[in-house]
């Protein structure tokens, strides 16, 4: 059976992580830490428009996540050279592809549905990506396969990883918030408005909330879902126009407002009760990425 080299070099870059709440719901720049308190990036308050909030410093950027996977594969080129596979990993400058556009999480607004629809985050990639991407998903044979699994978990090729402890701790407190948040009685009544501006658009299965949509007849007639290692499609026209009057619908009901502040408040109160914790957090993912950063120097400069 052939499968791509992104499912056996995943688990080496990045562990399992809690990302149901997280990876799909909000869009913002992650700033620079500028110091060792939790919530030195915040005191300026709240930015909807960025969509920045309180735990962003403790979630992994998409950013780093590329790099992970990126020095991983890095690690294993001479092993699988060795055993006579000489496809060496593509040269891709990652840092250049994202440039300012280093998203943590992504929030459903109007300018990603005009342009995306209702395409995942993860299609929402870098055009100068493609090279990588398509590296990933290379089909590989079973002999193939057992080279790079045995290279993969070789010690000699040991790369620097996002442990799973490390990131269901963080990510497992901001799907908390969201879950709160999707409770919260001022988020439940902008949503019943939403219901009620979506109502005339004709989706048999029109979720009581928008957390729900697209919902699964909507995925179905879009053709949405598909799999991770398949060709990305283009959103179409009528993908671009229901998702756009989603997108109004949520603004004009107060559902992303009142989302936002219900995040905010929620994540605000468990930086406080966390701070040691993420203090610690902050730091391992610092350490982290500059390994990962040196071993994508290191095999530039060969």
């Amino acid at each position: 059976m052939r499968r791509s080299r992104q499912v056996i070099l995943a688990r080496r870059a990045v562990g399992t992580i809690v990302v149901a709440a997280t990876v799909s719901v909000a869009a913002a720049c992650a700033p620079a830490a500028t110091d060792q308190h939790p919530n030195a990036l915040y005191t300026e308050g709240k930015d909807i428009a960025r969509w920045t909030l309180p735990l962003d410093p403790y979630l992994l950027s998409d950013l780093q996540l590329t790099k992970a996977a990126y020095a991983a594969a890095l690690t294993v080129d001479d092993c699988l050279a060795d055993k006579g596979i000489d496809d060496p990993v593509p040269y891709v400058d990652i840092d250049a592809a994202y440039g300012s556009d280093v998203t943590v999480r992504k929030w459903f607004d109007l300018k990603i549905a005009q342009t995306h629809g209702y395409h995942e985050p993860s299609q929402q990639r870098p055009a100068s990506l493609e090279a990588w991407d398509d590296f990933q998903r290379q089909a590989s044979t079973p002999s193939e396969d057992e080279a790079f699994l045995a290279c993969r978990d070789a010690p000699a090729t040991v790369s620097p990883g996002y442990s799973n402890t490390l990131m269901n701790f963080t990510s497992g407190l901001a799907a908390a918030a969201y879950s709160g948040a999707s409770k919260d009685p001022a988020v439940l009544e902008s949503a019943a408005a939403w219901n009620a501006c979506m109502a005339d658009v004709g989706i048999e299965d029109l979720p009581l909330t928008p957390i729900e949509m697209p919902s699964e007849s909507v995925r179905q007639r879009l053709g949405l879902g598909a799999s991770i290692d398949g060709p990305i499609t283009e959103p179409t026209g009528e993908e671009i126009d229901l998702a756009t009057t989603d997108a109004e619908c949520r603004d004009s009901s107060g559902f992303t407002k009142a989302f936002y502040d219900a995040l905010w408040t929620r994540e605000s109160s468990m930086v406080e009760d966390n701070e040691a914790a993420l203090v610690d957090a902050g730091a391992e993912i610092e350490s982290i990425t500059s390994e990962i950063d040196d071993i994508i120097a290191e095999s530039r400069a060969r």
